[in-house]
């Protein structure tokens, strides 16, 4: 799968948002962060989101204290944890492609003779 785009992000963010009975989305949406629920709350939901992008992509992002506690409107909060799912999903594609090449170099036996 290619890295997901952000709309594409944005719409498994609020999805992951709506199967939480205490959050209206569009209410939510204009909200600050902090003013949704308490941490324990905002921190359920990181974990959802980052539980299906793991399930959906095979790569997710890790759960901070800066994430739990930005101080802006949830829309922020989108755009960081994305920057911080896509930061960690290009460094695992780095990653992938680093070992590849090294298997093939190793199963290589022409490259073991010299």
């Amino acid at each position: 799968m290619n890295r997901p785009d952000f709309d594409w992000y944005r719409s498994l963010f609020l999805e992951c948002m709506s199967k939480f009975k205490e959050w209206n989305i569009p209410d939510c949406c204009e909200k600050k962060w902090l003013e949704l629920n308490d941490e324990d709350s905002r921190r359920r939901l990181l974990e959802a989101v980052s539980a299906e992008l793991k399930k959906r992509c095979g790569s997710a992002f890790e759960i901070n204290r800066r994430l739990l506690s930005i101080d802006g409107p949830v829309e922020s909060v989108i755009i960081q944890t994305f920057h911080e799912f896509s930061t960690i999903y290009l460094v695992n594609t780095i990653n992938e492609k680093v070992m590849a090449a090294r298997m093939a170099l190793n199963n290589d036996p022409e490259k073991i003779k010299n």
